[in-house]
Formats: structure tokens, sequence, C-alpha cells
């Protein structure tokens, strides 16, 4: 509904409200784009929305790094756990 909409970020066009750009996506961008805009000469109000925006998408961005770590860690687990119960299994199932 939104239409295309050109990222100043990236250069490319986008469509609808959703975070596909590439820069929005990457943590290291996000906290350039923070430390930048101590130095912007917008109005406070625009800079402090802005940084506002911005650090709840960090913070949703760590969020979802560190649940997609937890989800690999436990299927590594999984893995491991299921290899060593067949190790110990008895030796006439081999």
């Amino acid at each position: 509904m939104a239409g295309v909409e050109y990222c100043n970020l990236c250069g490319m066009a986008h469509f609808g409200s959703a975070r596909v750009c590439p820069h929005i996506q990457s943590e290291t961008q996000v906290r350039q784009m923070l430390d930048a805009l101590k130095y912007s000469n917008e109005p406070e109000h625009l800079v402090a929305e802005a940084k506002r925006y911005l650090r709840g998408l960090k913070g949703n961005l760590v969020q979802l790094k560190k649940q997609k770590e937890a989800k690999s860690h436990a299927a590594r687990e999984a893995h491991f756990e299921a290899q060593y119960a067949r190790a110990r299994g008895p030796l006439w199932q081999a």
C-alpha cells in the first residue's frame, strides 16, 4: 500500500514497510547510523526520534541473533546427544 520508496542508504527501491534494506538488517550498519546521528545538523526532535527508532531496531536485531544462536545450540546439543545415545547402546543392536 505504501508504494515504492527509494532508500537513502542503498539507493534501491523498497516496497512497503518491511525492513528489506540490507543496511537496516545489519547490526553494524545500525550502530554506525547511531554514531553518525551524534554529528547530525537536523533538529533535535528528529535526531531523538531517529535514535529511538535505531535503538529499538538494534535491540530487535540482537534479540533475533540470540534466538538464532540458541536454536543452533539446541540443535547441536540434540545431535551430540543422539550420537552419544547410539554409542552407548548395546552391541547387539549395532
